[in-house]
């Protein structure tokens, strides 16, 4: 049977009418069990701090109501900036979404959110004002979803808007076991040894510590994993996400309201008081996120100290009874997969607009930038092959006896 609700619907549109509605949202988002930390009016008021003013963005967030009562919110943002404006036109975006690549925060499972027993009213509530705006969008874009996202229920029974789904990467998760042994017993055999042994290798090097960032010790545990990324990365990646200005701002501010809550840490290894390796993460609804990580190179390969302490956190997660995640990657075949036996669970895009032929358009740019990105890596392995091979005829210099 079908509860018929009639719903008030506001939109919000000002940071002042967003912040505003920090209590509400929260009491919603502790009302509704199947949520994530990143549907938070804390997640994405943060974000909307430090990435309002990058680009052309406007706040749109439907905000629905049961007499008093805020039993719904639609998280949206109107997007107007180029190439995206180009292609798409003003594109429709959940918040926490659409930042440079050089800036991206790769925020997942971003959804509508919406009490029980409400869901069917909010989304009809949200197609009838999307219609009412549709003078303010030409575009809905949205990245990073779940199979089950209620996004997913919207305009599904209408001929008005054209839609369409396409794969975005997986999500990884850890099978629930009852401690650390049975974790480990879950790992091909190579990573079970390798465990063991560096186990073994770190407790005769010395004493071991794990520590915890507090706010006092913050900018201190920030800096050393901005350290040991570009330690470990600086001189393989193309760009360093830990050096952007907008990125790191952000998580020092998500970081400062996390942590006071318990939703949120950087724990680092330490032997003899000399750190090793870091890894952030978040939690809420015991549910863990494991969200970034890096480690000093010196010694890396003697004691494996990032894989170490990651199984440890896994281990002690599984105790708790707590569920596990690595959040997003796009590769089917992720090390997440082989070295941690993490189950991938296909992700999506899900994209709308009332105009096919923008969806045409939308259509042939994405498959000229997978032909033309195709082409980059190819020619770039054929230049890397060639070095190898000339590297190879090089006769070796120095005096012959």
């Amino acid at each position: 049977m079908t509860i018929q609700h009639s719903l008030t619907t506001k939109l919000v549109s000002s940071p002042l009418e967003f912040e505003a509605l920090k209590d509400g949202w929260d009491q919603l988002y502790d009302s509704v069990e199947d949520v994530t930390l990143f549907n938070s009016w804390d997640w994405l008021y943060t974000w909307w701090e430090v990435f309002s003013e990058c680009d052309l963005r406007d706040l749109f967030i439907l905000c629905f109501y049961d007499k008093e009562t805020l039993v719904g919110i639609a998280p949206f943002q109107i997007e107007r900036k180029y190439p995206h404006t180009y292609i798409q036109g003003r594109t429709l975006r959940f918040l926490a979404s659409g930042e440079c690549l050089t800036d991206n925060v790769a925020t997942p499972f971003v959804d509508l959110l919406i009490l029980a027993g409400y869901k069917e009213a909010v989304v009809g509530n949200i197609e009838i004002a999307l219609k009412a705006h549709s003078n303010r969008w030409d575009f809905a874009e949205f990245d990073f979803l779940l199979e089950d996202a209620l996004i997913f229920d919207c305009f599904k029974n209408t001929q008005s808007m054209y839609q369409q789904r396409y794969s975005n990467g997986f999500r990884y998760e850890v099978p629930k076991v009852a401690n650390l042994d049975e974790y480990l017993e879950t790992l091909a055999r190579r990573w079970r040894k390798d465990f063991n042994k560096k186990d073994r290798v770190l407790s005769k090097a010395g004493v071991l510590s794990i520590r915890e960032s507090t706010l006092d010790t913050l900018q201190k545990s920030m800096d050393l994993l901005q350290e040991m990324h570009r330690d470990r990365w600086q001189s393989r990646a193309s760009f360093l996400v830990f050096e952007s200005e907008h990125f790191d701002d952000f998580h020092r501010k998500i970081l400062k309201r996390l942590i006071p809550q318990n939703k949120a840490y950087i724990r680092t290894l330490y032997l003899n008081d000399e750190p090793l390796s870091c890894y952030y993460a978040f939690e809420d609804k015991n549910q863990i996120h494991y969200y970034q990580s890096a480690f000093y190179s010196k010694n890396a390969n003697r004691f494996m100290p990032l894989f170490y302490l990651v199984c440890k956190e896994i281990g002690q997660a599984m105790e708790q009874g707590k569920r596990y995640d690595f959040m997003f990657d796009d590769n089917p075949e992720s090390y997440k997969k082989h070295q941690y036996s993490a189950a991938g669970k296909p992700m999506y895009r899900l994209v709308w607009t009332p105009s096919r032929s923008r969806l045409v358009v939308f259509n042939l740019y994405k498959k000229y930038k997978r032909t033309k990105d195709g082409l980059k890596q190819s020619i770039a392995a054929r230049k890397a092959a060639s070095k190898k091979a000339a590297a190879k005829k090089t006769p070796p210099t120095g005096n012959k006896k």
